[in-house]
């Protein structure tokens, strides 16, 4: 008797209700089962469950039971039982404490208590709307899969096993935040990465003391090396290709539910410049394209700095007649050269940020009417130089080659930093930028990996491998000579 009114239904039930704070969204199912008509109590959490998964899995096989006698006296055997006989949902199991089954239930599971069992049954019952599998806004494809991650961690797990179906492919779920209990995903492949990167992914997402996640950038700024540092050192990617390559590399990607962008480490410099797509398009073009972006990378952090410094300090390298245009389209400009592409290049990130913000039918119309009307009319008024407008059109749609967000937004700050240094010292200002940005790149690691590999310490075959993309049948014909060796 005194073990029946320990795990009496009453009590556990007003102590549910009470840690939950007598949430309107927590239901609660009394019922009966068993010839005995043994007390049972189900509950959930409304918004969190599939009502027709709850019907089917746990209810119907539960209340089917009220003709047939229990499988055991025990309360706790029979609940042990229950889970694995009788209901019918893919997972089932039962735990101790309160303190286990709560967080379970904030994840969609049904919690099943029978009067005078110790446990408490968790029936996986979790459903709710999703968003559709789309192409990834972030990074499209001229060609390649449109597919991109959703805000389901299974879903995105799916979609990478759908493209690397072997059994060496592994997936361990850790959980985050003290307060959102939010579920991270490692994967990786067996053999392939290296047991010490996994086991310090692990032990870094482990050590996370943190109330909630809400996005993987959480993890990324928690985990990442040289944390101080303005430079990426994780890689985040909306592709499930892009997650494939990555294992497939040796690396090792981190999914986090609730957010569409995957994580990957360790991570270098190059990782940043050369996208997936460039496997997908012929080896030729894709080695034009990777040059193009290198270029790009170098125009969006040195042009304008270059503008201004040669403008200022240097203007005999300038050629005669270009030297000329450009004084002739600057008489009457009231701004040294220094204010003048600053204030360009503030403008131009404004209407950036503006066009991002505003909704998609009308922001892209902004940003190029704004552009255009601001332009033309600060020209014809004379506060702005064509060519100062000329070298920040220029910055910017070089800016659109670096395929990766979070290097572009490295970069546009940068960029500030090397006109100011250009303004001070001239060209001398952009080679004492460059040397110190050098410096940094080379101190920084990610997971134990220099930032610049391979160009520092220089590898040859990689570096050879980020400078052109190598066509598929030479590495099969490397595959096969090794084979028959």
């Amino acid at each position: 008797m005194k073990k029946q009114h320990l795990y009496a239904l009453p009590e556990r039930r007003r102590e549910l209700e009470l840690r939950l704070g007598e949430s309107s969204d927590l239901i609660a199912r009394e019922c009966r089962i068993g010839q005995d008509a043994t007390p049972a109590l189900l509950m959930w959490i409304d918004s969190l469950v599939d009502k027709r998964t709850l019907q089917l899995t746990t209810l119907t096989p539960l209340l089917s039971l009220q003709t047939s006698p229990l499988p055991s006296t025990d309360p706790s055997e029979c609940l042990d039982e229950l889970c694995r006989s009788f209901v019918s949902a893919p997972e089932a199991k039962v735990v101790d404490t309160i303190d286990e089954a709560l967080p379970m239930l904030m994840s969609g599971w049904t919690l099943l208590l029978l009067n005078g069992a110790r446990g408490i049954a968790t029936i996986q019952t979790s459903g709710w709307d999703r968003r559709g599998i789309e192409e990834a806004p972030s990074s499209t494809v001229v060609r390649g899969p449109r597919d991109g991650f959703v805000e389901s961690l299974d879903i995105n797990i799916s979609l990478v096993r759908r493209r690397l179906r072997s059994a060496a492919v592994r997936v361990d779920k850790l959980k985050v935040g003290e307060l959102s209990h939010t579920d991270v995903a490692v994967m990786y492949i067996d053999q392939r990465a290296k047991p010490s990167i996994v086991e310090e992914v692990k032990s870094r997402i482990r050590n996370v003391k943190i109330d909630g996640v809400l996005e993987s950038q959480y993890i990324e700024e928690l985990i990442k090396d040289n944390p101080a540092s303005i430079f990426p050192t994780v890689y985040s990617t909306e592709r499930p290709d892009d997650v494939a390559n990555i294992l497939l590399d040796g690396r090792v990607a981190i999914i986090v539910d609730g957010t569409p962008f995957a994580l990957a480490l360790p991570t270098t410099l190059v990782h940043f410049l050369i996208t997936t797509e460039d496997l997908y398009l012929a080896y030729p073009v894709a080695t034009f394209i990777r040059w193009l972006r290198y270029v790009g990378f170098i125009m969006n952090l040195l042009l304008p700095s270059l503008y201004v410094g040669t403008l200022t300090f240097h203007p005999e390298m300038v050629p005669p007649q270009l030297l000329s245009s450009i004084l002739t389209a600057r008489e009457g400009v009231p701004f040294p050269v220094l204010m003048e592409t600053l204030l360009m290049e503030a403008t131009f990130e404004v209407l950036r940020e503006a066009s991002v913000r505003m909704p998609r039918s009308v922001g892209s119309a902004i940003s190029i009417v704004g552009a255009l009307v601001i332009g033309e009319s600060a020209v014809q008024a004379g506060i702005i130089s064509s060519p100062a407008i000329i070298v920040v059109a220029a910055t910017a749609i070089a800016s659109f080659t670096i395929p990766s967000i979070a290097l572009s937004g490295t970069v546009r700050i940068l960029r500030f930093g090397m006109v100011l240094l250009a303004s001070m010292f001239g060209l001398y200002g952009i080679m004492i930028g460059v040397f110190l940005l050098g410096i940094h790149l080379a101190s920084i690691k990610s997971l134990g990996v220099p930032y610049l590999t391979p160009i520092a310490p220089f590898r040859k075959k990689e570096f050879l491998k980020t400078i052109f993309r190598v066509p598929w049948f030479m590495l099969s014909k490397k595959k096969n000579s090794r084979r028959r060796a």
